[in-house]
């Protein structure tokens, strides 16, 4: 009894064993995940400047950049001016995306050729994506051109010299990019949806339409989730296609908050607002998102 209870002792730390050899490991990267936010945190209560010394040695200030905030008028444009980019773009990718996955669900000669080449924007990189878009959007660039043709009359707009149209241009820049993404993620919800209710309600008469709204958009609730909240907060940081395609141009048109962060941070110095605007998007993006996964989570 003695052995069968040492032996069954010595069992248990083996289990252990590996969960022990992991602590080091675990307790480096959550370091190494924590000490940047604590950071982040101290500047936010700061008037750091990389000009008046080192981040250690600045003023605490504490609730200053949270009244900064409230009344700096150029941050909340560009935070409604992201939000409006967001709310257009990822519904116009996904209203595509399902389309696009609806037509490719079912297998047909030459669709993994066509998949492949629906996917290849999502490739490109971003810069180089506003630089295209930068020069179909010039007077004489292709956009003009094309309609020039159609309507038998000269076209020459420069697009990006006004405000509406630089940003319809940087939302259909996103769209172009990003609908792959969507349509990727859709499809291959669809794919993988139990093939056997489908078949059941075909046979028993059920239009497509109703199949597809009261069998396949239910079953895809949380595919659908996932995919409009990941292209949201990806979204959110667009930058660098619009810094190649107009610098936040004309004026502040196309300005979104990453751009205002980068300029505020790089061009002015002023590392601890930026702390506390950065600090309270991720808060706020981390609630958000919670909310939005919460229901998922119950089911």
């Amino acid at each position: 009894m003695v052995g069968l209870k040492g032996l069954k002792e010595w069992s248990n730390d083996l289990e252990k064993f590996p969960v022990i050899m992991t602590v080091p490991l675990n307790f480096l990267l959550n370091l190494i995940a924590l000490f940047p936010l604590f950071i982040l945190i101290y500047a936010s209560q700061t008037d750091w400047s990389p000009s008046t010394g080192s981040w250690f040695k600045a003023h605490i200030v504490p609730g200053h950049n949270i009244i900064r905030m409230i009344g700096d008028s150029l941050f909340q444009t560009a935070i409604l001016r992201t939000v409006a980019i967001v709310a257009v773009a990822t519904i116009a990718e996904f209203i595509l995306g399902l389309i696009l996955a609806l037509l490719f669900v079912e297998e047909f000669r030459g669709r993994r050729v066509l998949v492949s080449l629906f996917l290849m924007p999502m490739m490109v990189i971003p810069a180089v994506s506003g630089y295209m878009y930068f020069m179909m959007f010039q007077g004489h660039g292709p956009i003009n051109r094309i309609l020039s043709i159609l309507t038998g009359t000269h076209w020459d707009v420069a697009w990006l010299t006004y405000p509406q149209y630089a940003l319809m241009a940087v939302i259909l820049m996103d769209i172009w990019q990003w609908t792959p993404f969507m349509f990727l993620i859709l499809l291959s919800g669809m794919l993988a949806l139990p093939p056997d209710p489908i078949n059941a309600a075909r046979v028993l008469g059920a239009s497509e339409f109703t199949i597809f709204r009261r069998l396949m958009l239910p079953m895809m609730k949380r595919i659908i989730m996932i995919a409009l909240i990941l292209r949201a907060i990806e979204c959110f940081k667009l930058m660098d296609g619009i810094y190649v395609m107009t610098l936040g141009g004309p004026g502040y048109a196309t300005q979104t908050i990453s751009m205002w962060i980068y300029e505020a941070a790089f061009k002015y110095l002023d590392y601890g607002y930026v702390s506390q605007i950065a600090l309270v998007i991720f808060v706020t993006m981390g609630i958000i998102s919670w909310f939005a996964i919460k229901p998922l989570r119950g089911e």
